[in-house]
């Protein structure tokens, strides 16, 4: 699942002018390792279902029940290449009721084309969605599980693009940030990406669990557009949890198949998916997955 910022910086070249490319030659980053996006508008029509897509999303989290621990998801597929909204849409669904989280769990996706199901998977709405979480959560007795599908480049960096029309990047240093900013301590961060890795040490502390498809200079595999899966996904949800594994485990049963999938297939390096697991997040994952 490789791509990087030589796409993102080539269009910034292309809408900044010549005077900007000139100016920061070496510029591989345009926003300063701010989490942000270029974006073309939408037509008007497509832009105000989009605002009511997400104004929906947002409003339908159901409340916080007060002294029991309740799980909240948000899941965002960040590129559009069908295989990232499908694994993304099917993870969800599968995570939901094995969590508990009717009613509290978000869809964001760069589309498959066609008509687009779920809000857009942009900066805004990605903040959006954890603010809005991090609004409604007793942040001492509930959990928040998050899954992100997309490419990754060498630096960590989860990719963000659809259809020619939106580039951006999700570091790792973005999403500690944005949790932290959104008071979200207790969380479960999954991420299937090339370089996954990279979001282990930004994130990691007693309070998070992180689940990556691949050490942090390493690629993943199985994301063609066409797949159903990539190879962790199919690993992790469509295989083991599917069949009834919980998280930590299904990860561990997943990581052995993955192994197994690339020696059949002669891909090397192995992606080798890592985890981290926080002591008291492993206590409240436990909880969640009792219930």
């Amino acid at each position: 699942m490789i791509r990087g910022w030589a796409l993102i910086a080539a269009l910034w070249a292309c809408v900044a002018g010549p005077a900007a490319a000139q100016q920061q030659p070496q510029q591989r980053d345009p926003f300063g390792g701010q989490f942000g996006s270029m974006e073309l508008a939408l037509s008007p029509a497509e832009a105000a279902r989009q605002a009511q897509l997400m104004a929906d999303a947002l409003r339908n989290l159901q409340p916080q029940r007060p002294g029991q621990q309740d799980v909240y998801m948000i899941t965002a597929a960040l590129w559009g290449d069908p295989v990232f909204e499908r694994e993304a849409t099917q993870a969800e669904a599968i995570m939901r009721p094995h969590f508990g989280a009717e009613g509290r769990s978000i869809v964001l996706t760069e589309g498959a084309g066609g008509q687009r199901t779920y809000p857009i998977a942009t900066p805004n709405n990605i903040a959006a969605a954890i603010g809005q979480v991090g609004s409604i959560i007793d942040p001492n007795e509930d959990l928040v599980v998050i899954f992100i599908t997309t490419h990754g480049a060498p630096d960590g960096t989860a990719a963000i693009r659809e259809n020619n029309r939106l580039f951006g990047g999700l570091r790792p240093t973005h999403l500690a940030s944005m949790l932290q900013q959104a008071n979200i301590r207790n969380r479960v961060v999954i991420v299937s990406a090339c370089f996954s890795g990279a979001f282990i040490a930004p994130l990691a502390n007693d309070d998070t669990i992180v689940l990556t498809a691949a050490q942090h200079d390493r690629s993943s595999f199985g994301c063609t557009p066409e797949n159903e899966w990539t190879f962790f996904g199919d690993a992790l949800f469509n295989n083991a949890m599917r069949n009834g594994d919980n998280l930590i485990e299904g990860f561990d049963n997943a990581k052995r198949q993955i192994e197994r999938w690339e020696r059949e297939r002669n891909l090397t390096p192995p992606s080798n998916p890592q985890r981290y697991v926080g002591s008291r997040a492993e206590q409240m994952l436990r909880r969640a997955e009792r219930h």
